[in-house]
């Protein structure tokens, strides 16, 4: 874990690959598109309409570019091959996964139809073509997609943004992990509920470590390692 952090979340290393990120975000930032968004999480906390700008969507609800390098050297120091990400949102993580190891088969699930069309077109034609691209509710890609006992080195949780439904989800993708995977958390400060989620995850007989990262959570299985909660300030 103090290698993972060390190596990995405290990299100060400048990519080449982050150009790529930063030009992503600068095409959708360029965006003139309102999207309207169908919510099945919490809400927001800060637009009043369905009917949002892709740069308001930017500015509020996706990674930040600081997030997205991160991802990246998540994806390339566990040198992961597959990726199932919930929420898709305009594909800012998606990207920055999907450039760090264009070789893996990265699933996305968005729940919004809209948002779903704009960013799997963004994403093809930013040349990303490692990404399966889901229009459906979590709830729905869980009852109706067949995985075929299939598991994944990575799973991104990012959305609905309710203590419950998390849990929920966390307990739906238990049994596609292995002993390597990691599950990340986003927004586990959001809300009282998100928090207490965020600690039944950690105290879970199937996790062993686990790090907090103030906004985003990750927790690991390995059976090598012995239980500890690690907190780590980016």
């Amino acid at each position: 874990m103090f290698q993972l952090e060390k190596k990995c979340l405290k990299d100060a290393t400048t990519y080449t690959d982050y150009l790529k990120l930063s030009q992503y975000r600068h095409n959708v930032n360029a965006s003139n598109e309102t999207l309207h968004i169908e919510d099945h999480g919490a809400g927001s906390k800060v637009f009043k309409t369905n009917d949002r700008k892709v740069k308001d969507i930017l500015r509020h609800n996706c990674s930040t570019q600081k997030d997205a390098q991160m991802f990246y050297r998540i994806c390339n120091y566990l040198k992961v091959n597959t990726v199932l990400e919930l929420g898709t949102s305009l594909g800012i993580a998606t990207h920055a996964m999907a450039i760090a190891r264009p070789d893996a088969i990265i699933t996305t699930v968005e729940g919004s139809p809209e948002v779903y069309e704009y960013a799997a077109s963004t994403l093809l034609s930013n040349g990303i073509k490692n990404v399966n691209c889901i229009s459906s509710t979590f709830k729905e890609f869980f009852e109706k997609y067949d995985f075929n006992n299939i598991t994944y080195d990575l799973i991104y949780i990012d959305g609905h943004h309710d203590g419950a439904a998390t849990l929920h989800y966390f307990e739906a993708i238990l049994d596609k992990v292995h002993n390597d995977s990691v599950v990340i958390f986003d927004d586990i400060y959001w809300s009282t509920d998100m928090t207490a989620a965020w600690n039944k995850i950690c105290s879970h007989s199937k996790v062993t470590a686990s790090v907090d990262c103030f906004d985003v959570g990750m927790v690991f299985f390995r059976k090598e390692q012995l239980p500890e909660r690690f907190h780590v300030k980016l």
